[in-house]
């Protein structure tokens, strides 16, 4: 049945390999879904949308009004317009009327201490701080993507390792019990081989557990379901030196750019704040017209052109505390953007360390499954002739698996650990030629 299946399968799918998935497909489908790199792209455009509040103050501002409605008026002058019989004026000198009222008013701003250019430039920082975010954001989880892409295929070949073992196994079993029908062999060496063969099937089980385990995270963090990965290459243009690699992080990773740009909005706000100590000038023009107004019939026009000055002396101390605590802020932001540098620089140093101990590791590791091979190419032959005893074989054999294992293990945490470098130094998705738009 199982095998109908996968025959079903081979012949639905094409023969160019149309629905494999590579590791940069995988990367974009992470970048096209994930939430946070969602939420990330919209906090992006509301800072700029502030920066660009920001901005308008230097727009002149127009301000439109225009009212009608009934008046009802009761003063001197509606008082003193009653009728007048035999002297005495008659009425409760409430005078009604249709009052209308229209004006324009464009006001205009000269100057304000540069409150307005701190805080354009303020803006303006904060906006690339959240660029740098949403790149670190982008960044980190494309490189989860990537770690979740070689550890399906880590898994996978595992699986493949545990069945060759089991196969290895069986063979053997199949071998002792022939000794054993010809009075070579022992029951003993029978029972050890079935039991070292339920052992290696437990591991295949175990095996594929975890390989549907690693789908599932690929899944959760990519958004689709792996389909026929194929096995990428490392990362290609890596830095050729610790120092350079270094060098690289400083000027392009995400998160101290935004520390950096933070920094700058800092610095901004603390000028800003100094503003409130400067007197504030304005360009007001104004013209109205009202007509019907407080009990008068008709209509009153009027035109202005003010320059007026605002400086304010006095607020309870508020501006100074204001200033003292931009001042705060900006020497807390330069304290954790070194913080940050000193981080970036450690990170970067370790996963160097870390891609330059698996590769030394590597060399032994293979190293240890080719020796493996032939003590178990040895001791099979040891066996027929008597000088090996099966549970040297049955040892061998596990051993060649764990070997394996190790090696295909250290093989992706090489690879992962390239790709780690460009993450660690803001290079990710260059390196990879992968857009994050």
């Amino acid at each position: 049945m199982v095998r109908r299946i996968l025959l079903f399968f081979i012949v639905l799918s094409p023969l160019n390999g149309t629905f494999a998935q590579t590791l940069e497909e995988a990367v974009v489908a992470t970048l096209r879904t994930n939430p946070d790199i969602l939420a990330g792209k919209h906090n992006v455009e509301a800072a700029l949308q502030l920066r660009r509040q920001a901005k308008g103050a230097y727009l002149p501002s127009v301000d439109l009004v225009v009212a009608g409605g009934e008046e009802i008026s009761n003063n001197t002058t509606t008082r003193a317009a009653r009728p007048n019989v035999g002297g005495v004026s008659v009425g409760d000198g409430d005078f009604r009327l249709f009052r209308e009222e229209k004006s324009l008013k464009i006001t205009q701003l000269l100057y304000d201490g540069f409150s307005t250019i701190n805080l354009i430039k303020q803006q303006t920082a904060l906006t690339d701080a959240a660029m740098a975010r949403l790149t670190s954001v982008q960044e980190n989880i494309s490189l989860r993507a990537i770690q979740v892409y070689l550890e399906v295929l880590r898994r996978d070949d595992v699986v493949v390792l545990a069945i060759e073992n089991l196969r290895h196994h069986e063979d053997t079993l199949r071998k002792i019990r022939e000794r054993f029908e010809n009075g070579v062999g022992t029951k003993v060496d029978v029972v050890q081989t079935q039991g070292r063969r339920a052992q290696s099937k437990g591991n295949v089980l175990l095996s594929q557990r975890d390989a549907k385990n690693g789908t599932a995270e690929f899944y959760r963090v990519i958004g689709e379901n792996p389909n026929d990965l194929v096995k990428p290459d490392e990362a290609k243009g890596l830095p050729t030196t610790l120092d350079q690699a270094i060098e690289i992080a400083n000027r392009n990773n995400p998160g101290l750019q935004a520390a950096e740009a933070e920094l700058e909005a800092a610095v901004a706000g603390h000028k800003q704040a100094l503003a409130a100590f400067q007197p504030r000038f304005d360009l007001e023009l104004g013209a109205t017209r009202n007509k019907d107004t407080d009990g008068s019939p008709g209509g009153n026009d009027d035109e202005t052109a003010v320059i007026r000055m605002t400086y304010n002396l006095y607020r309870g101390g508020a501006d100074k505390a204001r200033l003292n605590e931009t001042q705060a802020r900006e020497f807390a932001t330069r304290e954790a953007v070194r913080s940050i540098k000193r981080a970036v620089e450690e990170d970067v140093t370790l996963i160097w360390n870390e891609l330059d101990d698996i590769l030394v590791r590597l060399e032994y590791l293979e190293a240890h499954v080719t020796s493996t091979e032939e003590v178990l190419k040895v001791y099979n032959e040891q066996l027929s002739l008597g000088k090996r005893t099966l549970l040297d074989l049955l040892d061998v054999q596990n051993e060649l698996l764990r070997a394996k294992v190790a090696y295909i293990t250290g093989q992706y945490i090489a690879m992962f650990a390239s790709y780690r470098v460009h993450a660690s130094t803001g290079r990710l998705l260059s390196g990879m030629n992968i857009s994050a738009d």
